[in-house]
């Protein structure tokens, strides 16, 4: 039979009981709906989140370094503004300056935080009144007064509290050693917990729990005239290998300074961009194939309906082989019908998935987008569901003894 003739057939079955199909469809229909669904809005959370980034330089590297040894000694001076003019002959950098503009999430700072012979690294930020709601531990957060003054106390992140002291509870009310400077932590944010992360820019207000605070005065500005520097940011040229070029900037950086004992370290937002990227789609896959699941009771509708439609058709089944038709030709009947039933299952989901992903979005600050391989990819899940749960109805079909079939 000719594609067209069999998708004729397989109309005028489905016209016949539309009724019946239109229940064995549900199941596919809520399946596809939902799998779409949550596929719109996991590529609008990565394409928030990549907006949100991208509006920073993504050839910009940042430069920065990290004491490889257990001290309290906070003097080392990894990075010299001669550095910088330096670091500008190298092949493949546009530009290089110091880093000092507040970076992702408002954060001011990487600092190292010591408590005798341990320490710790930490994204410090100066207080803001956000601050005050934040998630508490133990202790208590730095109140407004506080916050806008130059008292040296912090409140410390759970992580950093559990490296320096093993035991966060230990750290309340200790003084920790940070840019020369003592500070008393008054309190302990709450542990970050990476499996309650949700799948919205919701998780990167979460990631700020690791992030310590301290009073916006409490850190002295760093005279402008000092020769000694943080960080530096490195432009890079478009289309030059930025792993090559940093190399050769780390080189460069301990050529300059052969006493350093830590490392020099490089921060790529587009590195940042990538990883994300790939835990936003593995999130979203993983929470499509399970709302996938409905797939299998649609599939199994299907199984069954096409059971009853082999069983109510014998007598057809039979004159069709009597006057020529080929095994194959009966089969693939069925499970042309079988798929067009998924397929038609398939496209009104899709519509639906998008139009409940929308109306999801109204809550949401992210817009869902419906890709084109997102919709390729529902569409050959409805085809395969057909496939697979229409085999076997098809085969048994195909199977039927004519004589039996007619006279049954």
């Amino acid at each position: 039979m000719k594609l067209y003739d069999l998708l004729r057939t397989a109309w005028y079955s489905i016209r016949a009981y539309k009724f019946r199909i239109f229940l064995t469809m549900i199941g596919i229909i809520i399946g596809i709906a939902s799998v779409s669904a949550i596929l719109a809005i996991g590529e609008g959370v990565k394409k928030e989140a990549t907006s949100s980034m991208e509006k920073s330089n993504l050839n910009k590297i940042i430069v920065e370094y990290h004491s490889g040894f257990e001290s309290d000694e906070v003097t080392i001076r990894p990075f010299e503004k001669s550095d910088i003019n330096e670091i500008k002959k190298i092949p493949g950098v546009q530009n290089a300056k110091e880093d000092d503009e507040e970076e992702l999430f408002g954060v001011s700072n990487f600092e190292e935080v010591y408590y005798f012979n341990r320490h710790s690294s930490t994204e410090l930020k100066k207080y803001d009144e956000k601050d005050k709601t934040r998630k508490v531990f133990l202790g208590r957060n730095i109140n407004i007064i506080e916050g806008k003054s130059d008292k040296r106390v912090i409140f410390l992140s759970y992580r950093v509290a559990e490296e320096l002291f093993k035991e966060p509870e230990k750290a309340l009310g200790k003084a920790v050693k940070m840019k020369g400077e003592l500070f008393e932590v008054i309190g302990i944010g709450e542990e970050l917990n990476m499996e309650d992360f949700e799948i919205s820019l919701g998780a990167m207000e979460e990631m700020q729990q690791d992030i310590s605070i301290v009073p916006a005065k409490a850190i002295k500005e760093k005279d402008k005239t000092e020769d000694y520097i943080q960080k530096i940011s490195v432009f890079l040229e478009p289309g030059v290998d930025k792993d090559e070029v940093i190399g050769e900037v780390k080189e460069k950086l301990y050529e300059l300074h052969p006493d350093v004992k830590g490392e020099y370290e490089e921060f790529n937002l587009q590195e940042l961009i990538d990883s994300m990227q790939k835990i936003i789609s593995s999130i979203t896959l993983f929470v499509a194939f399970a709302a996938g699941i409905s797939l299998l009771v649609g599939g199994i509708g299907v199984m069954n309906i096409m059971y009853v439609s082999v069983t109510e058709r014998k007598r057809e089944i039979g004159i069709r082989r009597a006057i020529g038709a080929k095994p194959r030709n009966i089969m693939l009947q069925f499970l042309v019908e079988a798929i067009f039933i998924t397929v038609i299952g398939g496209i009104i989901g899709i519509i639906l998935g998008y139009i409940i992903a929308v109306i999801a979005g109204q809550f949401m600050p992210i817009k869902p987008v419906m890709t084109v391989s997102n919709f390729l990819g529902a569409s050959s899940i409805s085809v395969m569901t057909g496939l697979i749960f229409g085999i076997v109805p098809a085969s048994k079909a195909s199977k039927l003894d004519p004589i039996k079939a007619i006279y049954k």
